[in-house]
């Protein structure tokens, strides 16, 4: 699964970067090539240039790669109204794809294009995924953008997905790391939250754009008595670097376990922030910071019924604008615990224990991760399941 932030034109003299994107059919070729076969569309850039791109871009994957499911982005009101599921090993999963907002405002007339995050759309089709699928995986593009820590409006919403059933979250926007946790609560209810797993492939101009993740994680289903039930085991993010270097003709990503000091000399990005930055100890060092950072649950709700507008700003059902008091920065958050980021102690691979917070009222993330940053589940019966990875 991918999340394929720009919409797509045949015409190579359209082909446009910041702030407006339209990329070359020829990158979704490489995405089937590369073997995804899900793909997520619902983000602030997929109607930069209105709906003729939008359109080309269904057109594409509907007439060239028709088994690919397409999530986010619709050609009628029916699409919209679909839940789409691949069966994978028995398991039937259901994908929901939402987008706090665009940068144009979406399609005038034509709503059902681009899904917005809107909170009866998504309690309803949340219900109709639970009645046609095993298990839900929901695809948030929330978040600010260059913050490692989440903010108020992406804990909310998570918050509430899990109480509506949903499985896993799977974040991006950002374009940097942040978090990831088990959320539960006292009725039960469950969920993975992986809150961002930053860019993939990019030529974005500091360390932290260039440093990504892979989550992965295992969807066990149980049928007993004839009831179904879903486990998510064993969850983690495996860092990314994005390696470019335009001398060379080289782009693409590697595994910071593959990743060299040589090549970390060689990337493009050494010339906008300067030698001795960007190295393979500093990635090392960032992932872990990223990682060890606790995520206090959020038990607000007054984010979920906002609309958020091209300015960026969270809009109530009255018109009025809404403050955010509540988010903190990653800044902050070491600043209030007296933490030094920089010491060799904080930054030791042992201290990447994934994402959880003793101190949260509710406990809502389970404590539960070994030091590899996986989760240590040993209590279920693997003796009949199926299981796929996602």
């Amino acid at each position: 699964m991918i999340d394929q932030e720009t919409v797509f034109t045949t015409d190579h003299d359209s082909v446009s970067s910041y702030p407006s994107f339209a990329t070359p059919t020829e990158v979704g070729d490489a995405i089937i090539k590369a073997g995804f076969n899900v793909v997520e569309s619902a983000n602030n850039h997929i109607d930069d240039f209105g709906e003729g791109f939008l359109t080309d871009t269904l057109n594409f994957w509907k007439t060239k790669y028709p088994d690919v499911t397409l999530l986010g982005i619709h050609d009628s009101q029916e699409d919209a109204d679909t839940v789409k599921i691949r069966e994978v090993n028995g398991i039937k999963i259901a994908f929901l794809d939402y987008t706090y907002g665009t940068n144009v405002g979406g399609i005038e007339g034509k709503d059902y294009m681009i899904d917005m995050i809107r909170k009866d759309k998504i309690t309803a089709m949340i219900q109709k995924a639970k009645q046609q699928a095993d298990c839900i995986i929901f695809v948030a593009h929330w978040g600010t953008e260059d913050e490692t820590m989440p903010n108020e409006y992406e804990k909310q919403w998570a918050a509430y997905l899990m109480e509506q059933g949903v499985n896993v979250i799977i974040g991006g926007h950002p374009h940097v790391l942040q978090p990831y946790g088990r959320l539960t609560d006292d009725k039960g209810n469950e969920t993975v939250v992986f809150y961002s797993l930053g860019n993939f492939v990019s030529t974005q101009q500091k360390l932290e754009e260039l440093l990504g993740g892979m989550a992965k994680f295992t969807i066990q289903k149980t049928v007993q008595d004839g009831k179904t039930s879903i486990e998510i085991l064993t969850p983690t993010v495996e860092p990314l670097v994005m390696h470019y270097n335009s001398d060379a003709g080289e782009f693409g990503p590697y595994m910071l376990s593959d990743y060299t000091e040589e090549l970390a000399s060689q990337n493009g990005v050494q010339s906008y922030i300067g030698s001795g930055v960007f190295t393979l100890d500093n990635l090392k060092k960032k992932f872990n910071e990223i990682m060890s950072m606790n995520v206090t649950p959020s038990t607000g709700t007054n984010l979920l019924d906002v609309t958020i507008d091209t300015d960026l700003n969270m809009i109530d059902a009255s018109g009025n604008v809404v403050e955010d008091t509540d988010s903190i920065t990653a800044e902050k958050y070491y600043a209030d615990k007296g933490i030094d980021i920089t010491s060799e102690d904080f930054n030791s691979a042992d201290n990447n224990s994934g994402s959880t917070d003793d101190s949260s009222d509710d406990g809502s993330y389970d404590d539960s991760y070994s030091d590899d940053g996986s989760y240590d589940e040993g209590s279920y019966d693997d003796g009949s399941y199926d299981d796929s990875e996602e």
